[in-house]
């Protein structure tokens, strides 16, 4: 016995649009909130206030003001450590600390930003490498880094 309901609801169902996967909004947790919202990054090399979300072994993750996603600050980017010495996140920043953070890298694709806390004046917020100068030479010494671990 089949009613005349289930045909017209297979229609809808035929007709109603197919989401795929990459066309669904990312979901996005801001605090102890989840909405969907589109990847909108700060700009590059732009300097904000925020503050410390969660703090990992490899880093710490930043609410920005004004933006929907955490940033992640590397712990080599949390501090300028003095003689080599190695700290880790948690000796240098706690959830719930307010930083200024400096934008040094999106990743469109996997739709992510890296943040800076080393480059910003904690106390004003100045850019302390406006240029970039520093921030491009420690780039160019972790490649090299990279490159002599390689060849060993």
């Amino acid at each position: 016995a089949s009613s005349s309901f289930e045909p017209q609801a297979q229609k809808q169902a035929a007709d109603a649009p197919r989401l795929l996967p990459r066309d669904t909004p990312a979901r996005v947790t801001v605090g102890r909130n989840s909405r969907q919202a589109p990847f909108a990054p700060p700009q590059k090399y732009s300097i904000h206030r925020g503050e410390v979300q969660t703090v990992q072994e490899f880093g710490a993750f930043v609410t920005l003001e004004g933006f929907a996603r955490d940033g992640l600050c590397h712990v080599s980017q949390l501090s300028n450590a003095q003689g080599g010495e190695k700290l880790q996140a948690s000796q240098i920043v706690s959830p719930g600390d307010a930083v200024w953070c400096k934008v040094i890298d999106i990743s469109w694709t996997k739709e992510r930003f890296f943040l800076s806390r080393k480059y910003c004046d904690q106390s004003t917020g100045e850019d302390l490498d406006p240029r970039q100068v520093t921030h491009l030479a420690d780039l160019a010494e972790k490649e090299k880094d990279k490159a002599s671990r390689l060849e060993q």
